[in-house]
C-alpha cells in the first residue's frame, strides 16, 4: 500500500492556556494529537478554538479584522471578546500561551492582547508581549555592537544579528503562525462563492480544485484509497484547463475546476461538476485532501465536522483521520454535535483526546478530558451511546 511520508518535524502543541476570552475567565488544556470536544450549544468549543486562531494572528502580526475573519475568528468588539461576568471586574487585557514539544524540548510562546479603542466600531489590537520582546531585542542587539568603532561594522553585525533574531522567532512561530479554523459552507467547496482567500485551502472549502489538482502522485494514490466512502464514485476528474464549462456542465457559474463521474449513470451522462454534487462527497473529499496533502497547515481546527454527513460515514471518517494524523504529522481540534463521531475514536491512544467543553456554575467555559479508566471492566456500550445517555456529560441538564 502506498502512503505519504512526511518528512516535517512535528511541533506538538502540548498545553493550550486561556484567560480573560469571551466566555473562558481562566482555562488550561492538554492536547494530543486529535482532539475532539463536545459540549451543549453556547459552552463555548468556538471560543476554545478562536483562541488559538487570535494568537496565531497576533504571531503574524494580523490582529486587524480582515487577519482574525480570515483565520475563522468571528470578531466583536472588545466589550464582547473580554470575559464579562457578574461580580467579575472586567480586565482589559486578553493573555494567550501555548506549550510546543519539539523532541524532549519543550517551548513556551506568549501573547497578552490589548486595544486603546474600546469604544470604536473598528479596533486594532496589538499584542503588548510581542512590542516588549521586539523592544528587549533591539535593546540587546545594540549593547552587542557598543564597542564596535566602526560604523560600518556596526551595520552590519546589527543586520546579522537582527537577521538570526527573525530567523530564529521564524522557526518558533511557525507552528503556530499557518492555524487556522475550517468551518465549511457549501457553496464555497461548489465553488459559487470564495469569501476565503487562504491557500491553498480556504476557510470555508474554497481552492479544493486546486489543491486537487497540484497533488503528488503519492497524494492521489492515497486519496483514491478511500474511495470506498463514495458508493456512486467512479473518478475525480480535475479540469486544469477548464473547458468543460462550454459543455454546460455549470449552469450556476461554478468558478471550481472538480467534476465526478457516476458509475451507475449512462457513460455519455455521467459526469457533473462539483456545483451539482451532493455535499456529502465535498466534505469527506475536503477533509481527506486536508489531512494528506503537505500543502495545509499541520496545526488546524476544523469546527462541525459531522455537518452533512452521515452518522455511519461520520464514524469512519474519524477512524481515517486518526490514522492520517499519525501518516502526515497534523494535529487538529475538532468540535461536534454528532454522537457517531465518538465511535471511531480510540481512547486507549493518549494521542487521540476526547473533552467536554461545559460552563459552570458562574458561567465560565470550562474543558474536562474524558477518559477510561483502565481499573475498570471494558464497557460494551459505544461512546455514542454513553453520550446520550447522558454518562460523558456535554448535554443539556435542563430537560
Amino acid at each position: 500500500m502506498l502512503s505519504v511520508k512526511s518528512k516535517r518535524e512535528l511541533f506538538m502543541l502540548k498545553k493550550l492556556q486561556v484567560q480573560n476570552f469571551k466566555s473562558i475567565l481562566s482555562d488550561t488544556i492538554e492536547l494530543g494529537q486529535l482532539n475532539v470536544f463536545i459540549g451543549e450549544n453556547g459552552a463555548g468549543k468556538s471560543n476554545l478554538l478562536e483562541a488559538l486562531a487570535v494568537m496565531s494572528a497576533a504571531k503574524q502580526e494580523r490582529l486587524d479584522i480582515e487577519g482574525l475573519y480570515s483565520k475563522g475568528v468571528r470578531v466583536a468588539k472588545p466589550e464582547l471578546t473580554f470575559s464579562s461576568f457578574h461580580s467579575k471586574k472586567p480586565k482589559p487585557q486578553i493573555e494567550i500561551s501555548v506549550a510546543f514539544q519539539r523532541e524532549k524540548q519543550l517551548m513556551t510562546i506568549k501573547s497578552v492582547l490589548e486595544t486603546d479603542m474600546t469604544d470604536e466600531a473598528v479596533v486594532k489590537w496589538k499584542d503588548s508581549f510581542e512590542q516588549q520582546a521586539q523592544e528587549q531585542e533591539q535593546q540587546d542587539i545594540l549593547k552587542h555592537v557598543l564597542n564596535i568603532s566602526a560604523y560600518e561594522d556596526k551595520v552590519k553585525l546589527m543586520k546579522a544579528l537582527s537577521e538570526q533574531r527573525r530567523t530564529e522567532k521564524s522557526a518558533l512561530y511557525h507552528p503556530i503562525q499557518n492555524y487556522l479554523i475550517y468551518n465549511l459552507n457549501t457553496k464555497a467547496l461548489r465553488g459559487l462563492s470564495s469569501e476565503s482567500k487562504k491557500v491553498p485551502l480556504g476557510i470555508n472549502g474554497e481552492g479544493l480544485d486546486i489543491l486537487l489538482a497540484n497533488f503528488s502522485e503519492l497524494e492521489f494514490t492515497q486519496l483514491q484509497e478511500y474511495a470506498y466512502f463514495v458508493n456512486w464514485l467512479d473518478e475525480i476528474v480535475i479540469d486544469t484547463e477548464d473547458l468543460m464549462k462550454f459543455s454546460d456542465l455549470k449552469q450556476g457559474k461554478s468558478i471550481s475546476k472538480l467534476y465526478f463521474k457516476d458509475k451507475f449513470m449512462m457513460k455519455k451522462e455521467n459526469i457533473f461538476s462539483a456545483e451539482n454534487a451532493n455535499e456529502g462527497v465535498l466534505h469527506i473529499l475536503f477533509y481527506l485532501a486536508l489531512f494528506i496533502s503537505r500543502r495545509t497547515p499541520t496545526l488546524f481546527a476544523i469546527d462541525n465536522i459531522e455537518s452533512h454527513l452521515n452518522p455511519h460515514l461520520c464514524t469512519e471518517l474519524t477512524r481515517v483521520i486518526c490514522k492520517l494524523a499519525k501518516k502526515t504529522n497534523k494535529q487538529t481540534l475538532i468540535t461536534t454535535h454528532n454522537p457517531a463521531i465518538l465511535d471511531g475514536l480510540n481512547l486507549n491512544d493518549d494521542d487521540i483526546r476526547l473533552f467536554e467543553i461545559y460552563r459552570n456554575d458562574e458561567g465560565h467555559t470550562k474543558t474536562r478530558r474524558i477518559q477510561l479508566n483502565p481499573e475498570t471492566k471494558p464497557v460494551k456500550a459505544k461512546l455514542s451511546e454513553l453520550w446520550m445517555r447522558g454518562y460523558l456529560g456535554a448535554i443539556s441538564k435542563q430537560f
